[in-house]
């Protein structure tokens, strides 16, 4: 529960002290593309608007000069143009509205394309420091949130502002003593707001961190629920669940107070102004020289009925800003943070193979120990090279530094004689495959699997891949052949054919360098036969960098690179480095996980 709760202070930390200003000016380019149907809300929101406005007005003109002086044979025209007004005040503003609501449903998108976009362009760092759910909840859950309050909230806004501000003009043309009472309560209704206000945006921001919270929480949960299950854990998860959605609904129960608070304070207000002016329109009633007629009461009357519903709903839609605004300062913290890996400029061409690490040094974070110190060795285009150590001796960083998911090393890595930092990322994604031994395979089909939706890759390819990789053996048994549809990681899949299948990716993209994460997963003796062969034929014509850990592989190698705490302590074959009695001779010898 403490990592969720300082995940989410963490996060509310880093969302503080940008203007709502700032936010709806970054905002702006997500929806300007739009300028047609911007134009059709600029036009017929003020037009709706003013149809309204003109209302009361028209019914004093009825009363006062054909009502009252018994003239009706005008009152018919009165009345044509007030239901004209009517008519047309709809559909202007429902035009407007339709106008906003597109406008914003197009910006939601392109924002959502734009963090999609940022998330999928940084590097591995980026994604240590966040999780899933956090990452989900900003794309999603915020976006959303944006959508429902900007559309809503601020398009409704801009109308009730342009009503009462119409209003209140007509009101003073009407009568501006009775407009002066009846909005002598302004200041204080201001404050209010105001006091409200400041109050709900550092709330906002705290249901958005909790609702991230609660999402990593969930994600972290499901993705790792049948290990919870084995161990018998799922009242504690059910309770840290329980925990972590306790802390996002009491931040939603108090803006929920602070919100219902205000709309009480705003009613009571408008009761009062409204007392106010019927009191003084008693006054006037007693003077016989009174300046108020039943028109101008009529009029006035309405426009009181009208003006305090857009004044007691502003509150809400200040409050629903609130959140669009908070939402929006997570979005653009997370645009705001950047982890790339560097673009390089060189273009290698079709890559040899020849791989060199001279002195490399590296650490996942500052604040963390050093991961490999001081590294060289070389790699000959198509020799076979296995890496073995214990855990943590850095065997996996070598390859995630080769196909450059990390930035910030010291020392040398080059490929093809080129500096690895100034190679285009393209070249090195392109020509440098990983079979990683945790294999992840997507909801689509065995053919969207291997051909990672790459249109360089045909279904020949595929086919001629998977008979190389031995995967044809099972999937051409499968009733839908390659078009059987696979469930989430491939569930419905063994092991082994998980492992067949990320070899087949490597065969269809015919990459030049390969680094092998050799499963440890036990299979049955046919399957394992089948990948045997399919790593043997890997080997061929290709540089393949082997972090190994069955030694009938490590003695298939060229030449054997033995780490131990982040340096390299041997080099040599199978042979060579048992004759030694050094390490490597200790790590065969105690078995570990070879």
């Amino acid at each position: 529960m403490a990592d969720e709760k300082a995940k989410a202070k963490a996060e509310k930390g880093a969302d503080k002290g940008v203007s709502d200003k700032e936010l709806l000016r970054r905002a702006w380019p997500y929806v300007k593309a739009d300028k047609g149907w911007l134009w059709v809300v600029a036009i017929m929101t003020p037009l709706g608007v003013g149809a309204g406005v003109v209302q009361p007005v028209l019914l004093k003109e009825g009363i006062d000069e054909h009502v009252a002086k018994g003239d009706l044979g005008g009152l018919g025209m009165i009345a044509l143009l007030f239901i004209l007004a009517v008519f047309g005040g709809w559909v202007l503003s429902s035009l407007g509205y339709q106008a906003l609501q597109i406008v914003s449903l197009r910006g939601l998108v392109r924002l959502r394309a734009a963090i999609f976009r940022h998330v999928v362009g940084q590097g591995a760092r980026f994604f240590d420091r966040r999780t899933t759910g956090s990452l989900m909840t900003r794309t999603i859950n915020d976006t959303d949130a944006i959508y429902e309050s900007l559309a809503r909230g601020a398009g409704q806004l801009l109308t009730d502002l342009l009503t009462i501000v119409g209003m209140l003009v007509a009101m003073f043309i009407l009568d501006w003593r009775l407009t002066l009472i009846a909005f002598a309560f302004s200041p204080i209704i201001w404050s209010v707001v105001g006091w409200f206000r400041r109050r709900l945006r550092p709330l906002s921001l705290t249901i958005r961190a909790s609702l991230s919270a609660l999402n990593g929480f969930f994600a972290e949960q499901i993705y790792g629920m049948s290990l919870v299950q084995l161990y018998g854990a799922e009242a504690k998860s059910q309770r840290r669940f329980e925990d972590t959605s306790g802390e996002y609904m009491r931040a939603y129960h108090s803006a929920n107070w602070l919100d219902a608070g205000l709309y009480a304070v705003m009613d009571g207000m408008s009761a009062l102004a409204i007392g106010a002016v019927v009191w003084f329109v008693a006054v006037q009633f007693t003077d016989a020289d009174r300046s108020v007629t039943i028109g101008l009461l009529v009029a006035f009357v309405e426009y009181l009925g009208r003006i305090f519903v857009p004044i007691r709903e502003f509150t809400g839609r200040i409050a629903a800003i609130q959140h669009a605004t908070a939402a929006l300062e997570r979005v653009f913290n997370l645009l705001d943070s950047e982890d790339r890996v560097a673009e390089g400029t060189i273009d290698p061409g079709k890559i040899q193979g020849e791989v060199r690490f001279d002195g490399v040094t590296f650490a996942y974070a500052k604040d963390r120990p050093t991961v490999l110190e001081d590294v060289s060795f070389a790699v000959k285009p198509g020799e076979v090279v296995a890496l073995v150590g214990a855990t943590g001796s850095g065997k996996t960083t070598i390859g995630k530094l080769l196909t450059r998911l990390y930035d910030g090393y010291e020392g040398s890595i080059t490929l093809d004689g080129h500096e690895l930092k100034d190679v285009q990322l393209g070249a090195i994604r392109d020509q440098i495959a990983v079979v990683h031994q945790d294999v992840y395979l997507f909801d689509g089909t065995i053919g969207e699997n291997i051909q990672l939706w790459n249109p360089a890759i045909s279904l020949p390819d595929v086919q001629r891949a998977a008979r190389s990789s031995r995967a044809a053996s099972f999937i051409e048994a499968l009733p839908d052949g390659y078009d059987t549809h696979l469930t989430e990681r491939g569930g419905n899949l063994s092991t082994g054919q998980r492992q067949l299948l990320a070899i087949a990716r490597v065969m269809a993209r015919d990459a030049s360098v390969v680094v092998l994460d050799e499963a440890t997963a036990s299979v049955d003796s046919l399957t394992e036969r089948l990948i045997d062969e399919a790593v043997a034929t890997l080997f061929e014509q290709r540089t393949v960098i082997v972090i190994a850990h069955r030694l009938s592989t490590i003695r298939k190698a060229d030449r054997i690179i033995v780490l131990h705490r982040g340096q390299v302590v041997e080099q040599g074959t199978h042979d060579q480095l048992m004759a030694m009695g050094g390490r490597y001779k200790l790590l065969v010898e105690t078995g570990f996980a070879l």
